[in-house]
């Protein structure tokens, strides 16, 4: 039960963390306002976490696990399952703070450089995997290599939802993600598999 209990705590202190960050940043949040937004004492926040970097390293680690579960699309080919998978990751940023914050803060440098190029890397190496299977599938060409693929499409989703939310708060992240599918999709898919994955497209972010 204490270890049930403890646990629950933790979320609850990782979930308020997430929104100190996600309004002000890493910088500006104190662990002052951490423990006021999860309603607990400062002893208890240092009880679970010795630091804000470690509460910080804690939202990324679990914006990191519900990133990659919304990769998990196997219903249908490799390219369809990232225009799912960046669906999926497309709601959570307009609705998930953990995940929210977790993008802020890896968009930050300094002492948080380290845990958010982990998470880069594995993302980029997760894409490049599917990229591979289109390849073999026959869906991609070959005019690009499924590691050029990889480690173009990541930033390009990354600055597409960054420039959405200076620009509408995400308002618009939608038709912008569903626009960077159609260019993707033109550029890089066979010509016998474009229709198929244009409407999977229209689909997945009507």
């Amino acid at each position: 039960m204490g270890d049930a209990a403890g646990q629950g705590r933790r979320a609850l202190i990782v979930e308020a963390a997430a929104g100190e960050f996600d309004r002000d940043g890493y910088e500006t949040a104190s662990i002052a306002g951490i423990a006021r937004a999860a309603g607990v004492g400062q002893g208890t926040i240092h009880h679970h976490f010795p630091t804000k970097l470690s509460i910080a390293r804690a939202v990324i680690d679990e914006q990191n696990a519900r990133t990659f579960a919304a990769m998990d699309f196997t219903d249908v080919s490799p390219v369809g399952s990232l225009v799912r998978a960046s669906r999926a990751i497309a709601g959570l940023l307009m609705h998930d703070l953990v995940v929210r914050a977790g993008i802020r803060l890896s968009l930050e440098h300094g002492v948080l450089a380290g845990a958010t190029s982990s998470f880069y890397e594995q993302w980029i190496a997760g894409v490049v995997d599917v990229f591979r299977l289109g390849v073999a599938a026959g869906e991609i060409g070959q005019e690009l290599s499924p590691e050029q693929l990889g480690a173009t499409v990541v930033p390009y989703f990354t600055g597409v939802q960054l420039v959405a939310n200076v620009r509408s708060g995400r308002q618009d992240l939608l038709p912008a993600v569903a626009t960077m599918w159609q260019v993707l999709v033109l550029a890089s898919v066979e010509r016998a598999h474009r229709k198929r994955l244009l409407a999977l497209v229209d689909e997945s972010f009507a």
